[in-house]
This record gives C-alpha cells, sequence and structure tokens, in this order.
C-alpha cells in the first residue's frame, strides 16, 4: 500500500503500514501512545474523580463502577481525548474526518466479571467502519487480568442477533444494566479464531465497528484492569443517542487546538 506521508505528522510509516493491515485482515489494530509516568497522571486523575463521584452519591455507586464522560470534568482528560496521533489514526482507518463520542473510565479490580461477546456497532448503530473505539492500557492488559479478546476477521460480519441472558445481568453494577447478560449470537460452525488481548500501559488499543470482542474475568489477585475508552465517529456518520450514554457529536478538532494548538 502505497501511504502519502504528507498527511500525517504523528504515525509514521511503518505504523500505518501495520495498521492497514491490521484493519483489513483482523479488525483490530494497536499503537503507542503514553510513557509510564504518562499513563501514571492519567490514573491519579481518574482516582480522584472516581472518589470524587462516590463521595459525592455514595448510595448511588459501587466503588469502581465505570465512570461516564470523564473528559468533561478534567482538561487532563479533554487532551486525552483530543490526541492528534488517535484522531490521525482514527482519519486514516476510517478515511475521513472524525467527531468524537463518548468517554469513559473502566475499572477492573480482582474477580471483577468479563464483558460479554458484543460488536460496538450494535449500541451505536453506526454502518460499517463509521465508528472506532479505542482503550488505552492504563496497567498492563493479559488474560490473567482479564484483558480484552477478540474474533480475528469477525470484522467482516454484519451487525449480528443479541440474546439476553437474566442470571448474567444480575451480575451487573446498579447503573451499567449492559455490561453482562446481553451477547451476540455468533454463526453457526464459524471459524473466527479468538485472540487474547496483550497491551502494555501507555498503548492504544483501536477496535473497528463489527469486530465481536468481549473479556474474561480478572483472576489476578493483585492486579487491576484499568482503561480509558473513547469513541470516535466518521463526520456525517448516523449514529443512535443512546439512553444511557445519551451521545451528542463533539469538536474534536476544537478540543485537539485548545490543548494541542493544532
Amino acid at each position: 500500500m502505497v501511504i502519502n506521508m504528507n498527511k500525517y505528522r504523528h504515525l509514521s510509516e511503518e505504523e500505518l503500514q501495520q495498521m492497514s493491515f491490521d484493519w483489513r485482515f483482523r479488525g483490530f489494530t494497536q499503537i503507542e501512545l503514553l510513557t509510564e509516568l504518562e499513563v501514571d497522571e492519567i490514573n491519579e486523575e481518574l482516582n480522584k474523580l472516581r472518589l470524587e463521584r462516590n463521595s459525592a452519591e455514595p448510595e448511588k455507586w459501587q466503588e469502581y463502577e465505570p465512570f461516564m464522560y470523564p473528559h468533561k470534568l478534567s482538561d487532563k482528560l479533554a487532551k486525552l481525548f483530543s490526541h492528534p496521533k488517535i484522531i490521525e489514526a482514527c482519519e486514516f482507518l476510517m478515511d475521513g474526518e472524525v467527531v468524537g463520542m463518548q468517554t469513559w473510565a473502566y475499572f477492573k479490580p480482582k474477580g471483577e466479571l468479563g464483558r460479554d461477546q458484543h460488536q460496538n456497532g450494535f449500541y451505536t448503530g453506526c454502518g460499517h467502519n463509521e465508528i472506532i473505539n479505542i482503550a488505552l492500557a492504563l496497567d498492563n492488559h493479559d488474560p490473567e487480568n482479564g484483558s480484552v479478546w477478540n474474533y480475528e476477521g469477525s470484522h467482516r460480519l454484519p451487525v449480528l442477533p443479541m440474546e439476553d441472558n437474566e442470571e448474567r445481568k444480575a451480575t451487573n453494577t446498579s447503573n451499567w444494566r449492559s455490561e453482562r447478560g446481553i451477547s451476540c449470537v455468533m454463526p453457526e460452525g464459524h471459524d473466527f479464531r479468538k485472540v487474547n488481548g496483550y497491551l502494555k500501559k501507555g498503548q492504544v488499543a483501536l477496535l473497528h465497528s463489527h469486530v465481536v470482542h468481549g473479556s474474561d474475568p480478572n483472576k489476578d489477585t493483585t492486579r487491576m484492569r484499568r482503561n480509558f475508552l473513547a469513541g470516535y465517529l466518521k463526520k456525517g456518520a448516523y449514529f443512535r443517542a443512546g439512553n444511557q450514554m445519551k451521545r451528542e457529536p463533539i469538536d474534536i478538532y476544537e478540543l485537539r487546538q485548545k490543548h494541542w494548538g493544532e
């Protein structure tokens, strides 16, 4: 693949070539983003916001419930959300300008259950390759602490039907009813390879709108698995606001200009 490198300031040709291959054949890819020290600052900021939230409404929130739209409360996280390298990667993979969709912080302490297999496109209602969800690893991620796995190549599938499991739903936290117990149904006899996720602290995974993915429980007795998650929509694409997330387009270029000056 011939790439016009004049268009890209933050991604190397090697990174772009690897991303192009991964997106075509796998449906997920990853890039380097932050140092461990930079991640420690993000963790400190998210922990402060989590504790403030829990203290303000102790009866509403369990200790490690996910945190919706943390970038709205923190310039540090708004700067992360508008990181030029992430925006550039999403523009490359979706071949056009993007808007921000959502952010949230995900905390997975020891013993926390995983997320059932699903496609992000089911929840947002977007067309094929019209939204990318990214996950910045705030710890080292591996199967032992419940990392995200993907069915390689499953991004070629349409949006799949979903099935409910009421027993699984009962394990959800009070404010996040879709975490477990609603899973997509894979085609009978499929041969998609399940690829376990490994991310180093500071790396970012980018997921195609239709790739089937999930996670297993955190079986590690000492480590959490924390993420800063964000969604980026191809500009002009349809999306569902959602009853819980209440998504609205976010001018990511305005945020980038404010925090990065570009």
